[in-house]
């Protein structure tokens, strides 16, 4: 069979995108969305929110705490070229955006106002709408993750012991490596937080340091360090979870091994 004509692919290329209405460059995507995001990707779970429910109380004042923490390291990591990439609940309204629910969730008088202003997503971040507790379950999340070479994920949002513990699951169950900083989620009580915690960091297997801890120039460089090596062994790209140890130390290192991504 001859090959297509160069005219023809790219007229058929301009019919999809008056069809889409995207630029061809967001169809095909950018190869700048790639560079520098080493693996690595922030996922802030749930925090533009109204915390608007009874019995409250507890959950507002711990999203107050963790919000400043959270908006440092979401700068670090995109100081760092890591992307943050929001994954907030679409509260059953299916015809809602991001816009949508940050104007709802920013009424004055909302529990959850100050921190969904200060934890307000830049331009260059990411955005998933979930209809349910996991940020995996029927999202996009994962392909897009895919498409930016992601095996290390840090979780960080609320509530811990409801959708932070339910997405840091279904990352253990697809093999990423897992930091859930314990100062960067919110529960709705100090026991059901702790009961979380105790279960992501034994069964999960994900660190749960708290996010001082958490040193990003260093992952970042022990991420490099590993592909590096393993190319110069197998003469592939970086191998994936289940191949080698971790070398990553003690402080920085998931209570499993650390998965690199492939390239």
């Amino acid at each position: 069979m001859p090959a297509p004509d160069t005219k023809d692919v790219q007229e058929q290329m301009d019919v999809s995108r008056k069809h889409t209405g995207a630029p061809l460059s967001n169809m095909v995507g950018e190869q700048g969305e790639l560079e520098g995001h080493h693996g690595i990707a922030l996922l802030v779970v749930d925090v533009i929110n109204d915390i608007d429910f009874e019995g409250n109380d507890y959950m507002v004042k711990e999203a107050k705490k963790m919000a400043p923490k959270i908006h440092k390291l979401a700068s670090e990591c995109r100081s760092f070229g890591i992307p943050v990439i929001y994954c907030n609940d679409n509260f059953g309204k299916w015809r809602s955006s991001l816009d949508h629910i940050y104007a709802a969730v920013t009424t004055d008088g909302k529990p959850g106002k100050e921190v969904a202003e200060l934890l307000k997503p830049q331009s260059d971040d990411y955005f998933v709408l979930k209809p349910k507790h996991s940020a995996f379950y029927a999202t996009a999340l994962e392909p897009l993750l895919t498409y930016l070479k992601v095996k290390t994920v840090i979780i960080v949002g609320m509530a811990g012991n409801v959708c932070i513990l339910f997405t840091a699951n279904d990352a253990y169950m697809r093999d990423f490596a897992t930091f859930v900083p314990r100062d960067c989620i919110a529960s709705s009580s100090e026991e059901e937080s702790e009961a979380a915690i105790l279960l992501m960091d034994r069964v999960l297997k994900a660190s749960t340091r708290p996010s001082t801890e958490l040193d990003l120039e260093e992952l970042i460089g022990l991420h490099k360090e590993s592909g590096s090596s393993n190319s110069k062994e197998t003469g592939e790209g970086p191998v994936g979870d289940g191949d080698r140890e971790s070398n990553i130390p003690k402080k920085q290192q998931p209570a499993g091994r650390l998965p690199i991504a492939s390239q």
